[in-house]
Parts: structure tokens; sequence; C-alpha cells
């Protein structure tokens, strides 16, 4: 969920899943300061030049972060590949019912959504959606037809759907009613809250197109095979093995049928390295000015740099590392600007490790590790000050309304003192080697909890992340103050590739490690789902919270899912926050990005990660 909390996977599978201000800390201040300068030192001497000259067409680059690339087509992601580039590539391809983000808002897009907003009855149990006007490439309206042949083929294949929640959609839909081409009616199982089921349900909905797409073999014509389930599996599983062949994409007539303003017409499976061009039969809103957009991608952050320096990449990104290049970029034609994310980072615990789940499922314990992590620190000198402070599940960034009050203050601040403190209250004694061992065995108050037993030493595995020389910063400097309290923390340096494939099939598990930290954040929120309630890294049978589970958080969340209010979705995020369900550490911002500024039409930044072409257009002379 990458820039990212890497990639996650499957079991059996190697690729990404997830990825990348505010309480009252200087830290985060002068973050907010930088991001405001950073942002000024772009746009100060435009105000004086002459009117700039929009041009129609082009070729625009687009820098993908360091070792990304687009590699799934299917706009059903697999768990391997739920990443937020691959779905703003897709989403610009294939439009979603409900589009997430308008301007730098995490908020649905209704300009951009497929369908008008929908209409609740019978006490929210009833749904009824009108779609707009759309043409597929080949001329075919877009239809409820096409959402008839999403329903089929996401209950054939959820098993391999990566934003598949058991419980939720199209789990809670006990039956559909199309009523027209352009109205379609849905009779939930339950009374829902309109404002989570609208944000986090029905923006999974993509309408797919059955008169190209519903069909068992490439040599097959299409057909109605997706109108049973045993044919809907066969059409789902032949779809998902033409994804899975990267040499195909921009050959496969199959991908060339699309609603949105771009088509792939060329693609570098060794590379990943991908061409959009624009769909001159695009029938909705905010028609590309361009006619190619380039995703490139690079090995390294040097490679991507020197690329940028080149003039080559029109809209690229420093690593935090290099934000003293930003005065080279400002007095060479580029504009530098942070561009934040509605994400937040943390460090996954691993509840279904049958070594290391005894300690890490005491809440002391979790607790304890919290305090050790020196958050203003890690912000000020890994992250440049570019980022924010995070003390739970939802994203901390000023002015956005989804954090609550306790998620913008710090219920466990760095203390190794305090750490100390709660170990030592729990039966924690020091040893020889200075780690403490367990002295008071059992699961009384002040003693070390269920499964650990007496003598045994506080020594935790962390895997993290190589090739991010942040991440392994923080990883040694938590490392070193555990140390200071009495805990052992060993650490397990990995390459991506590695680490996804170990601790990726996790669970169902088991889970090997006790803490696993990949790069800057997750996608807990914008893959699809706008209010952060939780549920998709925390709720029962979770993919990405290493096997977590409470029944009072499953309380929390049904709350937050069936009535409408924020204080609902903050008692789900403030519960997570206080039972430290995994180790909160600073969000990054998703890069720094720098473009040239005869490039425009790309601010402000959309808060979940999609660059969202279509509005880029070139002018002349520079502005």
């Amino acid at each position: 969920m990458a820039h990212e909390e890497g990639p996650r996977v499957a079991a059996g599978q190697i690729g990404p899943q997830a990825r990348r201000w505010l309480a009252p800390h200087a830290g985060v201040a002068a973050a907010l300061s930088l991001a405001l300068v950073l942002a000024a030192c772009g746009s100060s001497t435009s105000a004086a030049k002459p009117r700039a000259k929009v041009l129609t067409g082009g070729t625009a680059t687009y820098a993908l972060q360091a070792t990304d690339s687009f590699s799934w087509m299917l706009p059903f992601e697999n768990s391997a590949n739920q990443e937020p580039w691959q779905l703003a590539t897709d989403e610009g391809m294939w439009r979603p019912l409900y589009f997430g983000g308008q301007g730098g808002r995490p908020v649905i897009n209704p300009k951009l959504s497929l369908a008008y907003p929908p209409v609740y009855s019978n006490h929210d149990t009833t749904v009824t959606i009108r779609l707009k006007h759309y043409l597929w490439s080949d001329g075919t309206p877009v239809t409820t037809a096409d959402i008839r042949f999403f329903f089929e083929l996401y209950k054939a294949g959820k098993s391999n759907i990566g934003t598949y929640v058991p419980g939720e959609i199209p789990d809670n839909i006990r039956s559909v009613d199309y009523v027209s081409p352009t109205v379609f009616i849905l009779h939930l199982d339950r009374s829902y809250s309109q404002q989570w089921y609208t944000d986090n349900q029905l923006t999974e909905i993509f309408p797919l197109p059955a008169q190209a797409w519903d069909k068992t073999s490439a040599g097959s014509k299409t057909g109605n095979y997706a109108a049973t389930p045993a044919g809907a599996k066969k059409v789902f599983q032949f779809l998902y093995g033409q994804s899975e062949k990267l040499s195909t994409y921009a050959t496969n007539p199959l991908w060339q049928v699309v609603d949105g303003p771009w088509h792939l017409t060329g693609y570098e499976p060794t590379t990943g390295r991908t061409v959009l061009s624009v769909n001159r039969h695009y029938s909705g809103p905010e028609k590309p000015h361009l006619d190619h957009v380039v995703l490139a991608t690079f090995t390294s952050d040097t490679a991507e740099v020197d690329q940028l320096r080149s003039g080559t990449i029109d809209y690229g990104w420093i690593p935090y590392s290099d934000l003293g290049m930003r005065h080279y970029f400002t007095t060479h034609g580029y504009t530098v600007a942070p561009w934040a994310p509605d994400y937040f980072q943390s460090a996954e615990f691993g509840y279904t490790s049958p070594r290391y789940g005894p300690l890490v499922r005491q809440l002391y314990i979790r607790q304890a590790l919290q305090h050790l992590v020196n958050q203003p620190l890690y912000l000020k000198t890994t992250l440049h000050g570019i980022g924010q402070l995070t003390y739970g599940p939802a994203p901390n960034i000023p002015g956005d309304v989804w954090a609550s009050a306790q998620e913008r203050t710090n219920p466990d601040p760095y203390s190794i003192g305090a750490a100390k403190a709660l170990l030592g209250a729990h039966g924690w004694r020091a040893s020889p080697n200075g780690y403490v061992a367990c002295e008071r065995p059992g699961t009384g108050p002040n003693e070390c909890g269920a499964g650990i037993a007496q003598g045994r030493a506080l020594s935790l595995y962390m895997n993290y992340t190589t090739g991010n020389a942040g991440v392994q910063a923080q990883a040694e400097a938590f490392q070193t103050a555990a140390k200071a309290a009495g805990v052992d923390i060993v650490l397990g340096p990995a390459s991506a590739t590695t680490m996804f494939s170990v601790d990726g099939v996790c669970p169902p598990g088991p889970c090997n490690f006790a803490i696993a930290l990949y790069p800057l954040w997750f996608t807990d929120y914008g893959d699809m789902s706008i209010l952060p309630t939780g549920g998709s890294q925390f709720g029962k049978g979770n993919y990405f919270g290493g096997g977590y589970y409470s029944p009072t958080f499953e309380r929390l969340l049904a709350q937050a899912h069936t009535q409408t209010g924020l204080r609902y979705v903050y008692a789900t995020e403030d519960y997570l926050s206080r039972q430290v369900a995994a180790l909160w550490f600073p969000t990054g911002d998703n890069q720094i990005s720098v473009v040239k500024r005869t490039l425009r039409g790309w601010a402000p930044q959309n808060p979940f990660g999609n660059w969202r072409a279509s509005r880029w257009y070139f002018v002349s002379p520079p502005g």
C-alpha cells in the first residue's frame, strides 16, 4: 500500500500493494513553512512575465518513483499490484463510477464520476444510481450492462481482487435491478451509512466493456458467458491471465476498448515504460490537451535525478536527500512543490507469528514500543521536515476533516523512561546482557501476559526494506532507543522482493516477523476508499494488518459503516490509535515534485496520488 509502503504479495506472488501535518510540534510547523517556501519558489517569477500561450498536443513525460512500474491492466487490481500508480493509470483508461479527489481535497469528484450522486431510500437499504452519457472507444454506449458485467466478474474473482474485504461489496448487496440502460438499483443487506457506502463501496465499481470482454479465450467471440457463475469464473480467469501477459499490453485488442481519456499504445515489459495516447473518442469532461503521456521508470533515485537534470522529464521528483537541489531547479525553469498524500505510515506487527505474536499482542508492549519511536526527530532528519506526524490510521494533514482531535496529539510520545516504566510494571527486569526478561509470567494486570514464559527475553525481529536511506536511519534509530529501554530489536534488512515474498504472505500467515517497516506510507485510503475508518487494514480478515483482530474494533467499525456522522469514524480511529494497532511512524509526502514551468494544469496535486494527466497542457513561452 508504496515513495511507498512497498509492494505486498499474496501467497505465490511477488509485487506491490500499498504505500506513502498535524500535531502541535515545532518540527511540523517547520514542515509546513518549508512546503510553503518550496511552493513559492516555483511561482514567484511568473507574475512579471507575459501571458503564456496554451499549446495543443505534445508529449509529457512523467517520472514514476524508483522501481515502480505499471504492470497490471485489468481494473481489478490483485494484491500484488494494488498501488496508487497502478490505479491512477487504470483510471486514466477506465473511469470508476465515482472518482476520488477533487482538487487537493480527499472527496469524491462529481464532475469526473460516471454517475450522478446516488439516491438512498428505504432506510438506506436501497441505492438508485443513474449513469451519465459516456461512450466506449468503439462507439458503444456505457450502460448498466457494463455494471452487470462488473458485478458478475467481481463475484467470480473476488478472492483474487486486492480491494475485496469479506462482508463488503459485493457481499453486502442482496440483488441488483437493472431498470434501464442508464439506471440500476442496489438492494443492500441492511441499512448503511450513506457517507461510508458512497465513499468506500460505490467507489470500487468500474463499468467494464461487456461487448468486448465477455469471452473465455482470445479466439472466442464475445457473448453472454458471465451471466452464469461458472461462465463468469472462466471470463475472469481469461481476463486475469491476459493481464499477466505484459508483453502483449500494447497489442492486445482487449485493452484498447476504454471509456477514459487515454489508451495504452506503447509498453516495454522489461522496464515498464508506458506510453498513453489520447482517446480521440473520449466522451467525458476534461478532454486531454496532450497527445501522449509517457510513464518513465527508473532503477534508482540517481537515475531519475540525472534524467530530470538533463531536461528529458517534464514532471518528476527529487528524493528527500537531494532537497538541496531545489535552488538549482527553481532557477532552471522548474516549479518545486511537495505532494502531500492522504495516507499514513506505520510498521506492521506480526500478530499471527507463533514466536513473536505473544509479545506484540500485549497492548502494554506495543505502547512501550511506540514510546521508542522519535517521530519529531525522524521527520526533521530523515524526511527533512516534509511530511506529517502520525498517531493513528487517518491522514494528519492540516485542514483535513478526517483526523480526530485525538489523532492530532501523541498518546505515546517519545520517552525511553515511559517505555521502561511500562515494561517494569508488567514484570520485566533487566538481565545480565542488559536486555529485559520476563520475571513475572502470567495473565494478571502486573504480569507479562499470555504465552510469555518466565525468563523469556524481550527480543523482536524487525524487517525493513533496503534501498531507502531514510527508512534505514529510522530503523537504526529505533533499535538504539529500544536498547536503552532494554528491548532487543534484531534488524533484518532485506530487498523489496525478498521482504515482500516473505512478509507478504502474512496473513494468513503465519507471520515470521515481529515488526515490518516498508518505505513511507500505506494506501489505506484513496485506493477506492475515501473515508478513513481503518477497516481495509485492520478489519477482520485484513491483509495488511499482520492479522490484527479486535471484537471491540469490529463493533466500532460496524457503527461507522451503518451510522452517518464523523463521530463514528473518529471512534474507530481513536481506538486503533490508542491500541497501537500498528507502530506509527511519520508519514512522508508522496514526493517532492519538480515540474517544468512549461507544463501546466497539474496543480493542485491529487491527494490520492493520481496525476490526472488529462488536465495537463504545455505553454509557450515559459511562464
